[in-house]
């Protein structure tokens, strides 16, 4: 099931940001390395992480990997503390399903912006809202796009 909805928000306070280039399968890895980190400051993740791809190339990605945390630990190695993480007038994608239907939803996001001649002035953040591991067919994504509001 998607939905497709128009002039959303979303704000997170106190998230940790990776962003780099990476290959498909070392996404796990970084996210364990970041739940670690946090470990180690007295920290824990306060949700659900969030992902962006900015680009692909082969078996390599460009991702940024945002997870939401209890409180304000700065930069931790390689990772970016950032205090609020906010997009505004955004298009959202609400998605209930496989996780691997996700990429056909978002599909119809980008159909639907073409069609509404829509200027996208961010990419796609995947926020996971929730995983039944009983029923993987459960889970609910929402993915949002910040849309330039000088062209609607």
């Amino acid at each position: 099931m998607i939905e497709i909805k128009t002039g959303q928000e979303i704000e997170l306070n106190n998230v940790i940001s990776f962003r780099g280039k990476i290959l498909q399968g070392e996404i796990d890895k970084i996210g364990m390395d970041m739940e670690m980190k946090l470990c180690e400051v007295g920290a824990k993740r306060n949700g659900y992480p969030i992902t962006a791809t900015y680009g692909v190339d082969g078996t390599t990605l460009d991702i940024e990997l945002l997870l939401p945390i209890d409180k304000n630990t700065g930069n931790i190695g390689n990772y970016v503390f950032k205090k609020k993480f906010k997009i505004v007038n955004a298009i959202v994608l609400s998605y209930i399903g496989n996780p691997n239907g996700l990429h056909n939803a978002c599909n119809e996001l980008n159909k639907y912006i073409v069609e509404n001649n829509l200027q996208p002035i961010t990419v796609g953040y995947n926020v996971t809202k929730k995983v039944d591991t009983l029923n993987i067919d459960n889970t609910e994504i929402d993915v949002y796009v910040g849309i330039n509001p000088n062209i609607l």
